[in-house]
């Protein structure tokens, strides 16, 4: 009854005073939505200001904790110092704490321990008015009282700070206390860190409770205009025609390309809610506009990043090259050292230690050139092998080459091969005694007392292939349950404590599951702490056959003729391959010197006459590849000598740029020496006679 009665009081109204009146309720309104929206983006302010506040304090207290262990191991006053300096922070946060919980506080001592706990001035205020304000909501009050008992946790920090300090003084006082005192140090560093996440979680929950509650408030405001605008729209109809005109002219202008243009809103109806709308549908098209623009840059930056990304992998490329590089130039002097060595030695037993040596340095070899073809790992695109192996010699090198590490440790090697198991098979033998040595170490790394059990088992056979099952089982520390789904995992140990212990950086367990997997195997593990480790892996492998064998026939030993007369130069500036290459080169005859560098080989060169020269790529002063241009623009026969590239560079790629420089042949360190051998008379054009 009484809303008729004023719906027809209203609607006798003039639109005049229909526009005043609503004009004046929605003045109000935006007013109450302005000041909602400042009061809720101080307050949201305030609580960012906190957030950073904790931050700070968080921040503070773990450089306290650190400077203080420096302090206990420095024993530097400066540091001592520097600990009190970083722990004004939580004391003038606690001395605001402490004076807002009082009945009276006063606002100038808050503010200063806010001050004093490097908070920005500006944000202060909107903090203790934040405190204030909100103290008696249970998200701010558990907050407050999570910082309250960070503080008593701070005081017991203070105190034990001060008695190391006292102990340090003393100098009596022997480091085993100290390390006590500063174990009590990391178990209250350890509560000050769920005391600050506890914090944070709280004052996370705050500021999602304050915004709901702001967003209703703005929500209901904004439904309220609007509800008045639509009032205004229906009860007014004046400036119709003004409104249409001006729309007409918007829409003129816009289809000249001024996207800037607005139309003018005279009224709030329908007139005033189609320019309303144009002005939106206006907006659009400029928003959709700027949106493709700033696809446009988005396509610019992504083009940029991508030739970022290419630059970065031309930068890993180069780094492998280097690596790969600085890798083989000592393993070229421990190879060939080894070799010649290999040939001096008639005692059996040191035979076979320096043919282990060589077989590690051949399999790093191998392991080196999967680096240098990392894409390919990634893509499990890696090569394997299938060559006869035989599975027996593989696991007396593997516990012979683990001997030392376990005799250390007073840890008995035992094994058990099944009888069902041929003598050759075929497989990859590289990969194999990669997969295994990674075990046994591990085994042996973990293993404090007892043994180590390496077995073999033949699980499956059929007329092509064998399904073997290798086992490496220890008495070691074991493994917890819910670790062991994750061991095989780049850089997971068991426990923090196993790395802190034992060390490693966990990719071992992760190298033995890709190399096992990418020959479509499996590994298992069976584990209980304080009871040792069982892991199991299974590979299938190919039966050894005469066809097979007769297939790839072992190539017949070529006589290798004396060097006698032949006089060479090496290009070298490592000293120790120098006396490597020398040492091979004379055991057959020939005749050298040296050169450091590029520039040296050209002073030799000029005055003297070489039958070949042995020309390393990376040297000082002048590289390999400068040194063979000067050579081969010389005006005199000696531009044509004969030139074999050696270098520890294996790119693909680098022999071909080898012989466009002009270098006549290319061999990789570690070299071969027979290889060597046969290159030198080749290019010198002699008969070698083959067996």
């Amino acid at each position: 009854m009484i809303i008729s009665f004023l719906q027809k009081k209203f609607g006798d109204i003039t639109i005049s005073r229909k526009l005043y009146f609503t004009v004046g309720i929605m003045a109000i309104l935006v007013t109450i939505e302005l000041c909602t929206l400042w009061f809720a983006v101080g307050t949201l302010s305030s609580v960012r200001a906190f957030v950073n506040g904790e931050g700070l304090w968080s921040k503070a207290q773990k450089d306290a904790v650190y400077t203080l262990f420096i302090y206990a191991h420095s024993h530097d006053e400066k540091d001592y110092q520097d600990f009190r300096d970083f722990l004004k922070v939580p004391v003038g946060d606690n001395k605001t704490r402490i004076e807002l919980q009082k009945p009276n506080p006063d606002l100038a001592i808050a503010r200063e321990g806010f001050i004093e706990g490097r908070n920005i001035p500006e944000d202060v205020d909107g903090m203790i008015r934040l405190i204030l304000r909100f103290h008696s909501i249970s998200y701010l009050n558990k907050a407050i009282i999570i910082w309250g008992e960070a503080e008593k946790n701070m005081e017991e920090l203070i105190a034990l700070s001060d008695k190391l300090h006292a102990m340090t003084n003393s100098n009596t006082v022997s480091q085993q206390k100290i390390d006590k005192i500063l174990e009590q140090v990391e178990v209250l560093n350890i509560k000050f860190t769920k005391l600050e996440d506890d914090f944070s979680f709280t004052l996370g929950e705050g500021s999602r409770w304050l915004e709901n509650i702001v967003l209703r408030l703005l929500l209901t405001l904004s439904l309220t205009i609007g509800t008045t605008s639509i009032l205004i729209t229906i009860s007014v109809s004046r400036g119709i025609e003004k409104g249409i005109k001006a729309i007409i002219e918007g829409a003129a202008l816009i289809s000249g390309g001024a996207l800037s243009t607005r139309v003018k809103v005279y009224s709030h109806d329908e007139i005033g809610m189609l320019a309303t709308s144009f002005n939106q549908m206006t907006d659009t098209i400029e928003h959709n506009i700027n949106h493709i623009r700033e696809l446009k840059d988005t396509e610019e930056s992504l083009i940029k990043e991508k030739e970022k990304a290419e630059s970065s992998e031309k930068t890993k490329q180069l780094f492998l090259a280097k690596m790969s590089h600085e890798i083989r130039t000592p393993m070229n002097a421990i190879l060939g050292f080894a070799k010649l060595l290999e040939e001096t030695l008639h005692d059996k037993e040191q035979q076979e230690y320096i043919r282990i040596i060589i077989k590690s340095g051949d399999d790093l070899l191998v392991i080196l050139d999967d680096i240098l073809d990392f894409s390919r790992m990634e893509a499990g695109k890696i090569t394997f092998e299938i060559v006869p192996i035989k599975p027996r010699e593989i696991i007396y090198t593997t516990i012979l080459m683990m001997e030392s590490k376990s005799r250390q440790k007073g840890i008995i090697i035992k094994y058990a091969i099944d009888d069902r198991i041929p003598d050759i098979i075929l497989g990859d033998s590289v990969r194999l005694s990669q997969i295994l040595l990674n075990l046994v170490s591990n085994a042996i790394k973990f293993t404090l007392k007892g043994e180590i059990t390496i077995s073999v088992i033949c699980v499956e056979e059929t007329e092509e292939k064998i399904l073997l099952d290798f086992g490496i089982k220890d008495t070691g520390i074991g493994i917890p349950l819910e670790k062991q789904g994750k061991i095989f995992e780049s850089f997971e140990q068991a426990t923090n404590d196993t790395a802190r212990r034992f060390g490693g950086s966990g990719l071992g367990l992760s190298i033995v599951k890709q190399l096992i997997t990418l020959q479509n195997g499996e590994i298992f593990v069976s584990s209980k702490p304080g009871f040792g480790s069982d892991f199991h892996f299974r590979l299938s492998f190919l039966k050894y056959t005469h066809q097979v064998e007769t297939s790839s026939p072992e190539k017949m030993e070529i006589e290798i003729p004396k060097g006698d007369g032949i006089h060479i130069l090496v290009a070298e500036d490592n000293l120790i391959n120098q006396m490597l290459v020398i040492k091979v080169l004379k055991n057959n005859g020939f005749e050298t010197e040296v050169a450091e560098n590029g520039l040296i080989v050209l002073s030799k060169f000029k005055d003297k006459d070489f039958d070949v020269i042995l020309m390393d790529l990376q040297m000082p002063e002048m590289d390999g590849y400068e040194t063979t241009l000067k050579i081969r623009s010389l005006e005199n026969y000696k531009k044509d000598i004969p030139i074999i590239a050696m270098s520890a560079h294996t790119f693909k790629g680098e022999y071909e740029r080898c012989i466009e420089m002009g270098m006549n042949d290319f061999i990789s360190k570690p070299f071969d020496k027979k290889e060597l051998y046969q290159k030198i008379f080749k290019l010198l054009k002699s008969n070698v006679p083959e067996s």
